[in-house]
């Protein structure tokens, strides 16, 4: 009989699978190794959790104006909050960064931020002195798995990647602003950041940059085809991978492909092309060859330190060139003149989290989904949710609900199982920990013995 322990618990939301998942997944494995009550899984709200758990601190991934009801929500009910953020390391500019991603709104509701870098803490310490406690300079555990190559777990699929394409070049995509901008703008308008006409205006000039670089990168990407070279070119999990396969409509050596994360694509590839893209710090941190392409030597960002970090060129034929030749990194030059913290260390952003916790009691028993059931159930979702999609006669709200719906596709517990063994083998776990789905993108991570306590 399984133990109804009260015990620290702790939730962790993935809004980007492919960005946010097996880095938080490794955080929360080894909050699971302590014997706590760990869950990761879609974004969650109080009706959500409240199915699955009284209490828990929630590991929410950035706070926008657009989540003040559901924190406030959260937090009334006992609920805890820590913001560790995924998306303020490659910003625009600080100004963008506190309008969009840290609002005095919204900023004050979590017990703690986990930030990228140093610059960020000071920026956001220095606007909300009274809330300075709550900001750490901690950096991101996607760090961890970059450098260390994902402990190995994206070997085999790199290998079968290099069977399939041969050598290749991967270009990343990061161009939503124009390949998707109905989407992109509704998004920030739920921010309120375009409300300010300041905003408005900078984000407008934004649009001619990004439409720019697209088509730069759109006449790249031929001329290297064209020069016998193969080309995946991959889109940012926001973009509208439709539009870019119709404007590549005829080139049989570029291949469009949002398939599986972006990592095996980096190891399995030759070189990657970026333009302050977080694929380009990836490819850098995994000491691939990486190419900063900037175009007339413009940058999609004003800190634009990131493509300072490897190779930069300005033009085509520079960029075939770069190709070929071997590596290179500016080590002074990786913390992006100090928004990245290196050295991070993973048993540090557990303790952190260990200091906010809540506790509660969780009966796996009552929960827990057959194998049999979980496929009936995520037949019936796909099988509605493609209805719903036919009744939507709009083409831009289609691709819409298509960006969204690949932010998390569908995921099973065994895929998440493997990425557990793999870093219990690497010896990161000394203990093994399993997963067993709970309810629809939702799995609780618990140790193996975990009835010994």
């Amino acid at each position: 009989m399984e133990k109804n322990q009260q015990k620290p618990a702790f939730y962790f939301d993935v809004e980007i699978k492919r960005r946010d998942l097996l880095s938080r997944l490794t955080i929360a494995a080894l909050l699971a190794e302590k014997g706590y009550h760990v869950f990761i899984g879609d974004v969650s709200t109080f009706d959500s959790l409240n199915v699955i758990i009284d209490n828990a601190t929630i590991v929410k991934k950035s706070a926008r104006s657009k989540n003040i009801n559901e924190f406030e929500d959260l937090i009334s009910h006992g609920f805890k909050i820590v913001n560790m953020e995924e998306e303020g390391v490659l910003i625009g500019s600080l100004n963008e960064y506190i309008g969009v991603n840290m609002p005095s709104e919204v900023v004050k509701l979590p017990e703690k931020h986990f930030l990228w870098g140093s610059e960020q803490k000071k920026h956001l310490t220095s606007l909300y002195p009274d809330l300075s406690e709550k900001f750490y300079n901690i950096g991101n555990p996607r760090l961890c798995l970059w450098s260390n190559r994902y402990y190995g777990y994206y070997d085999e699929l790199s290998a079968k990647i290099k069977r399939e394409f041969g050598e290749f070049v991967l270009i990343s995509s990061n161009f939503a602003v124009y390949t998707n901008k109905n989407f992109v703008k509704e998004m920030l308008e739920t921010t309120g950041y375009l409300d300010k006409n300041p905003n408005l205006d900078a984000y407008e000039s934004n649009v001619k940059v990004v439409e720019f670089l697209y088509k730069e990168f759109l006449k790249a990407a031929k001329k290297i085809s064209l020069n016998g070279i193969k080309v995946i070119f991959r889109p940012h999990p926001s973009e509208s991978i439709t539009k870019i396969k119709e404007d590549f409509k005829g080139y049989s050596n570029i291949k469009v492909d949002s398939s599986y994360d972006i990592a095996p694509w980096i190891l399995a590839s030759k070189a990657v092309i970026h333009n302050c893209c977080t694929s380009g710090l990836e490819a850098v941190f995994m000491k691939k060859n990486t190419i900063a392409y900037m175009p007339n030597n413009i940058s999609l960002y004003e800190l634009n330190d990131v493509n300072r970090i490897a190779k930069t060129v300005t033009n085509i034929d520079d960029l075939i060139k770069c190709i070929y030749t071997p590596s290179v990194f500016h080590s002074s030059k990786l913390n992006l003149n100090n928004y990245l913290t290196t050295n991070i260390v993973l048993n540090d952003i557990v303790s952190s989290l260990e200091s906010v916790k809540t506790s509660s009691y969780f009966e796996l028993s009552r929960l827990k989904i057959s194998n049999n059931r979980l496929i009936l159930s995520n037949f019936l979702y796909v099988y509605s949710r493609k209805l719903r999609d036919f009744l939507v006669v709009n083409k831009t709200k289609k691709r819409e609900r298509r960006a969204l719906r690949e932010k998390f596709p569908i995921t099973s517990a065994s895929e998440l199982a493997g990425y557990l063994s793999c870093i219990y083998n690497y010896g990161l776990l000394k203990q093994p920990i399993t997963c067993v789905p709970v309810g629809k993108n939702t799995f609780y991570i618990y140790r193996n013995n975990r009835d010994s306590d």
